[in-house]
């Protein structure tokens, strides 16, 4: 089996997938700190994308931009902003947590590869899993452990609550089937 896909290679071929999927240049932005236009263009997609309780603050969202590790992946569309994907170290060492990810355009393929981006990133950084918390279905019924579910995402647990912690162990097989299936 061929090695993992270096980031760089597979961020230009996620770039050029989604802009023919999207028929505009698409390109995707990584920082490691937010700018006031990016911490704003990620509340103004929460806004449209999530219920009010799932929202993060400025105040939340400027905490998490200030957490070790934070990673944050924006997807522009003829440079307009509509997509992010963004997360952190995880208490358990070895481990990224997905925090929170949103596209303005559904059903067009623009979140997979950016998933699929951000596990590419992490194996190349030394992570060893990616966590995330999600529930069984959104409000307007989506399945969101199935679709995690398909980038190889298993459950761990599951709270009073009804939220659901999966993780997805980041192995150059997981990896390379990402790339594969997402991004080439």
């Amino acid at each position: 089996m061929p090695g993992a896909p270096p980031f760089r290679d597979a961020k230009r071929s996620a770039e050029a997938r989604l802009s023919g999927a999207l028929d505009g240049a698409c390109s995707v932005e990584v920082s490691h700190a937010l700018s006031d236009a990016q911490r704003g263009t990620i509340l103004a997609i929460d806004d449209v994308m999530f219920r009010e309780e799932l929202r993060y603050t400025r105040a939340e969202l400027e905490e998490r931009s200030h957490r070790p590790g934070f990673t944050c992946f924006l997807l522009s569309l003829e440079g307009k902003p509509i997509a992010y994907d963004y997360g952190y170290d995880d208490d358990e060492p070895g481990a990224f947590y997905s925090d929170s990810a949103a596209t303005l355009i559904e059903r067009r393929g623009v979140g997979s590869p950016l998933s699929a981006l951000e596990a590419i990133y992490c194996y190349g950084r030394g992570y060893r899993r990616v966590k995330l918390s999600t529930e069984e279905r959104d409000e307007v019924g989506r399945a969101l452990r199935r679709y995690w579910e398909r980038f190889g995402f298993t459950v761990i647990s599951t709270d009073e609550d009804d939220n659901i912690v999966m993780v997805m162990e980041l192995t150059t097989e997981a990896v390379v089937g990402l790339h594969g299936k997402y991004i080439a």
